[in-house]
């Protein structure tokens, strides 16, 4: 049935004021003001005032990690400790609730404490009586594990990144995340992904993008997401496999039914962990660069492949030294295969938070999409955030260079990472047009376009993101706000709307037949 909303605010293409917005066969048949909607013919179609409410593209979050996100909804949320004292009384609480369970755990940030000790693996035992414990950093990119969980991967103990403290990194943490996340039962694994999924819809996202890999999550993983992801009708997932093309990965991809082989395919770490790979020593770490988990050789080889294949890759790579390892890599791989057939192709750096002048030029001129996160810059940037602590003032003002990206030409899309920051586009147009560098702030339109429009076209779709006639009508309602202003972090949709159907409906608007 068509469906016709009127009496609201439409953000859409072009000057004049529009207030409704006719949707037929999963399609926007038509857009104008509500004196025009009059003279529509509406037979048999159903009605909505929005009251005054605001009508949007509904949201691509380009970039997170599905069942993680889920479980942090569901379990133990780190985010508000402030000291090892809480991390432990919580592993407490969370052990008497749920005796003898593998205790996973998310989002603790020691560069916010006062006091940075962290707990220790024995620690962890005693709090949770003998579980395994794995409490992710809020990067994702190390953990604090129990000496139970240690137990369980005994060869995690003589891999790069292992410390007897209980603090790993690398490819030890790796395979511990591993073993924990293998260790969730399927009938979790479900409950966590639907609550993934609906929080995206409430938060008016229709599509995102997954980064999966097997050492992320795992095959399985990403088949049960997608397939129920098909079966709720709700928020669109296109998932991205992180294995290299050279080890099956192109194969694997093809098979899950992947966008691209590629995506979170690790180049390197990230700063808060000391892991990301730099040029120069870390100012609070002199003793490390980072650590690069790919080089020339393998980065070479697993584009030429996929470039061969038609399938788009990308990388995750923060560090300077690693983005512009990347982008050589897509230089050379141009230099092969042409200019044209690279930029056709849509190829990705996700995160690309150490861009220098020349690899953002390159990436303008090669059509690499920079797939990025503002609410970076919010949570860890400015003369007193984390990423001064680790750089240094002047190396950290050239983080998270979103406006350089803009003005280069760059293709820029927007995403939370979750769980690392919350499912939180409004958040995440904020942080864009409020950069803590005032240098790197981008305007409202262009913010919007890369956290809608230029997301599905990183996707390979070119007919959604806009709300222009003829356009997928994935739509997202917003209640009226004063002035006109956009909505604040955090807001949750009156209604989602995907391919024309309702997928989340807060109860705030009433249908009415014509």
């Amino acid at each position: 049935m068509a469906h016709l909303y009127r009496g609201g605010r439409i953000l859409s293409t072009g000057s004049r004021a529009l207030t409704s917005l006719l949707i037929d066969e999963g399609r926007i048949a038509w857009i104008g003001d509500d004196d025009e909607a009059l003279g529509l013919s509406l037979s048999g179609v159903s009605v909505t005032d929005v009251q005054g409410g605001l009508l949007t593209a509904g949201f691509v979050d380009a970039h997170v990690h599905g069942t993680s996100t889920g479980l942090s909804l569901l379990g133990l949320d780190l985010s508000h400790a402030g000291s090892a004292r809480a991390i432990l009384e919580a592993v407490g609480r969370e052990s008497a609730s749920n005796p003898g369970s593998v205790i996973l755990g998310h989002g603790w940030d020691d560069s916010q404490w006062s006091d940075p000790s962290l707990p220790t693996a024995q620690e962890l035992d005693r709090a949770s009586n003998g579980a395994r414990v794995y409490l992710t950093r809020v990067d994702a990119h190390s953990a604090l594990v129990s000496a139970a969980l240690l137990d369980a991967v005994p060869g995690a103990r003589v891999m790069s990144g292992y410390a007897s403290s209980g603090w790993v990194t690398q490819e030890s943490h790796h395979a511990l995340r591993e073993c924990a996340l293998g260790s969730i039962s399927g009938a979790t694994r479900a409950r966590a992904q639907t609550a993934f999924l609906n929080e995206a819809a409430r938060k008016g996202i229709v599509c995102v993008h997954e980064m999966a890999g097997p050492v992320i999550s795992s095959e399985a993983d990403c088949r049960e997401l997608l397939a129920l992801a098909d079966e709720l009708r709700g928020t669109r997932v296109v998932a991205y496999w992180g294995e290299l093309a050279q080890l099956g990965g192109i194969d694997v991809a093809r098979k899950l039914g992947a966008r691209g082989t590629g995506g979170d395919l690790f180049v390197d770490g990230s700063l808060g962990s000391h892991t990301a790979c730099l040029h120069e020593p870390y100012l609070d770490a002199s003793h490390t660069s980072g650590r690069e988990f790919l080089d020339a050789d393998a980065l070479d080889e697993h584009v030429d492949l996929c470039v061969r294949a038609g399938q788009q890759t990308g990388f995750h790579a923060i560090g300077d030294a690693a983005t512009q390892a990347v982008v050589d890599s897509y230089v050379r791989a141009a230099g092969i295969h042409g200019v044209e057939l690279v930029r056709g192709q849509r190829h990705r750096i996700e995160h690309a938070e150490a861009m220098s002048a020349m690899s953002i030029a390159e990436s303008a001129r090669l059509g690499i999409i920079a797939s990025m996160q503002p609410a970076f810059d919010q949570r860890w940037g400015g003369s007193d955030g984390m990423y001064a602590r680790r750089l240094g003032g002047d190396r950290a003002s050239m983080l998270n260079a979103l406006a350089d990206h803009k003005d280069a030409g760059v293709s820029l899309v927007f995403g939370s990472d979750a769980p690392v920051t919350p499912l939180d586009p409004w958040g995440t147009i904020r942080a864009a047009m409020e950069h803590r560098t005032a240098f790197q702030r981008v305007d409202f339109d262009f913010a919007f376009d890369a956290h809608t429009r230029a997301g599905w076209h990183a996707a390979g779709v070119d007919d959604a993101g806009r709300l222009d006639v003829g356009e997928w009508a994935h739509v997202a309602i917003w209640p009226s706000t004063p002035n006109g202003e956009i909505p604040e972090a955090g807001a949750t949709a009156m209604r989602t709307i995907i391919s024309g159907e309702t997928r989340w409906d807060s109860g705030q608007l009433e249908d009415h037949p014509c």
